[in-house]
């Protein structure tokens, strides 16, 4: 049942990305574009998609999957700029020589961002659908060139201390970590664990990763978007176990050897893409994003 959600999710990211990728190159000046996303699909999303490439249409798509989704199409966008920009910036300005990314699903960011400088890239997802994205790659017409060093692992029932080669913790790697929209569906001590695993990397190691509000998972009506109950919530399959308080976030990191650097909020993210077009934008106010540095 995780695999399935995981599935439909990263599926609905990927529509997410080329709605915005088939935007005019002006409209989308401060997004990104995903020339792969639409190879993700299946058939009734890719036509989707595929209308959201007329102009008038791709504002209304966007305006109908927003509303729908309480929030989540613009909010997803920005997010996704936001971790962009944060990669490139921090590859550029610290020596990144790895760059890994856990969970990515069907995002071929690696693909799809330019990097003046050579890494070593590293994927981290589960068995199946690393597959189906390896698989949807490499019959591509046009394949990316970029060497990935894919990692198959259940993060539920797998230890990365044993399923991941130790090298990736030497320390000549100046390691970058983006692990993007995962954390809320992990019970407490599968998170601690992967903590625990991130803070055995070299210092100076940088993460960056969402968690969302622990006010969402009891009061779930504290946000716009929310007011669903936890029974509601498991018919639809989407697990809220782990979350923080915003307040918490620097003393829990800490404990796992490693300061906090940004704690980005939704509102935030949001005006960096959109300008003043996000103050009519709301929704997904509880998912933030973090940066932070192995001491």
């Amino acid at each position: 049942m995780r695999l399935l959600l995981a599935s439909r999710s990263a599926a609905y990211l990927a529509l997410f990305r080329a709605i915005a990728s088939n935007r005019l190159p002006g409209q989308r000046r401060y997004l990104f574009n995903d020339p792969y996303a639409k190879y993700f699909l299946p058939t009734n999303l890719r036509i989707i998609a595929s209308l959201s490439a007329i102009p008038g249409l791709n504002f209304l798509i966007s305006k109908i999957l927003d509303a729908c989704f309480s929030g989540a199409f613009t909010s997803c966008l920005a997010r996704t700029r936001l971790i962009d920009v944060m990669t490139q910036e921090t590859i550029l300005n610290y020596g990144i020589n790895q760059l890994i990314l856990f969970g990515p699903g069907y995002d071929c960011r690696i693909h799809r961002l330019a990097f003046r400088s050579k890494l070593a890239f590293v994927e981290i997802d589960h068995p199946r659908l690393q597959e189906e994205k390896r698989n949807v790659l490499e019959h591509l017409k046009n394949k990316p060139a970029e060497f990935i060093d894919y990692l198959p692992v259940d993060f539920e029932h797998q230890q990365l201390e044993t399923t991941i080669p130790h090298h990736l913790l030497k320390s000549h790697y100046k390691t970058l970590m983006i692990w993007e929209g995962v954390t809320n569906s992990l019970t407490v001590p599968i998170a601690d664990k992967l903590f625990q695993y991130f803070s055995k990397f070299a210092s100076g190691t940088r993460i960056i990763f969402i968690y969302i509000d622990e006010k969402v998972l009891t009061h779930t009506q504290s946000f716009l978007g929310t007011a669903i109950s936890p029974k509601e919530l498991r018919q639809h399959q989407e697990f809220r176990n782990f979350g923080m308080a915003p307040s918490k976030m620097e003393q829990f990191l800490a404990g796992y050897n490693m300061e906090l650097l940004y704690d980005v909020d939704a509102d935030s993210y949001r005006h960096s893409s959109f300008g003043k077009s996000a103050d009519k934008m709301n929704g997904l106010e509880y998912y933030r994003v973090v940066m932070a540095v192995v001491k």
